[in-house]
Formats: structure tokens, C-alpha cells, sequence
């Protein structure tokens, strides 16, 4: 048997940092045209004095913030999950901020796998840690039915694996029935159907 390699890309991470990092840009431009107020006024909050510049200086700093944000979550989260399936095996490798980091199913590990949707039942999924958006689960979650589940996927309907120590993984991509199918010949027959 081949090797197949499966891709979850979380791309609203790559948006959201796009985004952040452009209206930083926005903010940080504007403090640097932006004049300084015309009169040397000082405005007191509390112990804080607030003179001329004060604006310009906090619309940089903001700017800043808001660009170093953008390219800190551009760089951590651009980072794609991917399911490797093998003979015997399913090896699983998500960056582990952001997911389940990595493990290695082998097909002894196995009690049952289907394919099924996540999000009703006891498939609902309630985040320990990862991320969770639409579709798009990376990470540790609690099953409805209290199990825990080592999630990677950004499709509704996954490959679904229980394991023989009471844990799940859930699997899905793009492309779940070809992922479904190599798992069925490679690691564990799921009697489907075509």
C-alpha cells in the first residue's frame, strides 16, 4: 500500500492575520501623518498628563501592535495540520498551539472507526484546547458522550475513530471520502460501500 498525505489548513487564521496586520498598517500610517494637536494643551486623567503628540504616539504604538499580532499569528497559525496514512497506520501532526500536536494510530489501537457528522449526539464537541471555527476543529475536545477526542478536521462530516482506550480521533478534510478509502484499505476496513 501507499502513503497518503491529507492537508487542514486553517485558512480564517491566515485571513484574521492578514487583516490584523492591514489595519495595523491603516492605524500606524495615520499616526505618522497625523499632526500633533495645535495647542499645547494638557489634559489631566488622574496622574496621567496628556499633551501634544500624545495621539500621534498612541496611534503608532496601536499600529505596531496590531501588525506584530498579524505576523505573529500569520507565522504560528499558517501552520496546516496533516494526516498521514499508511500501512497499518494513521499519523497525525498539528502544530500543538493551535492542536493536537502529533500522534500515531496503528491499526492494533483500534476498537471501530466510521464516517459519520460531527456535531449532534453524542458527537457534539466541546473545546479543551485547539481551535474551533465553522467547520474548522484543531485540538483536544470532550464528546457529548464525555470521551475525549483528538480532532483534526475542517469538514462536517469526518472519519471517526474510536479508540480501544476509550479516546477518539476525528479526521476530516476536503477531501474526508478519499481520506475515508485509504484508511479503509491501509489501517482498518470500514466496509464501505461505493
Amino acid at each position: 500500500m501507499s502513503i497518503e498525505q491529507f492537508t487542514v489548513q486553517p485558512t480564517f487564521v491566515i485571513v484574521t492575520a492578514i487583516a490584523l496586520a492591514v489595519v495595523g498598517i491603516i492605524v500606524l500610517v495615520t499616526g505618522l501623518i497625523i499632526r500633533p494637536l495645535e495647542a499645547p494643551k494638557l489634559y489631566s486623567f488622574g496622574r496621567v498628563r496628556v499633551g501634544k503628540g500624545t495621539r500621534r504616539v498612541a496611534f503608532i504604538i496601536a499600529g505596531t501592535i496590531l501588525i506584530g499580532t498579524g505576523v505573529g499569528l500569520y507565522a504560528l497559525g499558517g501552520i496546516p495540520s496533516t494526516i498521514t496514512v499508511g500501512s497499518g497506520y494513521v499519523y497525525i501532526q498539528s502544530p500543538p498551539f493551535f492542536g493536537a500536536g502529533s500522534m500515531n494510530i496503528t491499526s492494533s489501537e483500534i476498537a471501530s472507526a466510521y464516517v459519520g457528522q460531527i456535531g449532534s449526539g453524542n458527537l457534539t464537541l466541546s473545546k479543551q484546547d485547539g481551535t474551533s471555527a465553522g467547520n474548522l476543529n484543531i485540538g483536544v475536545f470532550t464528546l457529548g458522550n464525555g470521551h475525549t477526542a483528538y480532532v483534526v478536521s475542517d469538514n462536517s462530516t469526518d472519519l471517526i475513530i474510536q479508540l480501544k482506550n476509550g479516546d477518539y480521533v476525528v479526521l476530516g478534510t476536503s477531501r474526508t471520502n478519499a481520506l475515508a478509502t485509504s484508511f479503509s484499505q491501509s489501517v482498518y476496513n470500514l466496509n464501505l460501500t461505493n
